[in-house]
């Protein structure tokens, strides 16, 4: 089902983003990828696949990469909403750093999901068929038993944007549903990437690293849903675990 496919893939540079582009490749799919990170050219390469360096808060970086994608390939099918970042932010900030903060995290988080889902949606719509992902966080969807329903104390604009992608999500599900794209977002845990290593600094406790999920073990998930088709699940967030079995979980009724 995925052959030939054209998928777009934000913040591919390292990490579940770099996994989710070489497992869609694995599938067959025309892969673009785009990242404000150079390295992003290395994936592209690899790939034997079109690589875009740029920020993707900026709409002129956004419009390049859609539009060039469409004139070279003639349509976009799927889109990967992976690219994000993480700071510790909270309440007590200073003030001009935490704007500078938001402007950061916001820009990442939500606004590149908004402006590429905006400028892919027309395009899906008049197509009859669609899939957008957004790579959205446990903490939005716990797992089952944990404590964290309440937010970490150190993490509000990280929090903030990854709830954001609520609201794209549910309402373009509902807007979109009659042009069979579907928009779901997958709320990752823990996993093995620089991202998280960054964060955990340099003597994280063994036992939760051992726990953290791997990379391609997301990719799958993401192909397994992928692979739902139209008549799959939209609207959805779909939660992935560190400690728990890396597997797409059976829809919500």
């Amino acid at each position: 089902m995925l052959e030939g496919k054209v998928s777009i893939i934000t913040g591919a540079a390292q990490g579940v983003g770099t996994a989710f582009a070489r497992r869609l490749s694995q599938e067959g799919c025309i892969v673009v990828v785009t990242d404000k990170q150079e390295t992003v050219e290395d994936v592209g390469q690899e790939l034997n696949a079109e690589w875009h360096i740029g920020n993707v808060a900026d709409a002129r970086h956004v419009r390049s990469v859609v539009d060039t994608t469409v004139q070279k390939f003639g349509t976009v099918d799927i889109l990967v909403n992976n690219a994000g970042e993480v700071l510790r932010t909270g309440p007590l900030d200073d003030w001009d750093q935490a704007l500078i903060d938001y402007e950061r995290i916001f820009g990442s988080n939500i606004r590149g999901a908004f402006l590429f889902g905006r400028a892919v949606a027309p395009i899906m719509a008049k197509q009859k068929y669609g899939e957008i992902i957004n790579v959205s966080t446990d903490h939005v969807k716990p797992a089952p038993g944990s404590f964290r329903h309440h937010g970490h104390g150190s993490m509000d604009l990280y929090n903030a944007s990854k709830w954001a992608l609520n609201g794209l999500a549910f309402d373009w599900a509902k807007a979109l549903a009659e042009n069979n794209v579907r928009i779901n977002n997958l709320c990752i845990g823990a996993t093995d990437t620089e991202m998280i290593r960054s964060w955990s600094g340099p003597n994280p406790d063994p036992k939760w690293v051992e726990s953290w999920m791997k990379p391609e073990e997301t990719a799958e998930v993401l192909v397994q849903l992928l692979l739902e088709g139209p008549d799959g699940r939209t609207g959805d967030n779909i939660g992935l675990y560190a400690g728990h079995p890396c597997v797409l979980p059976e829809p919500e009724k």
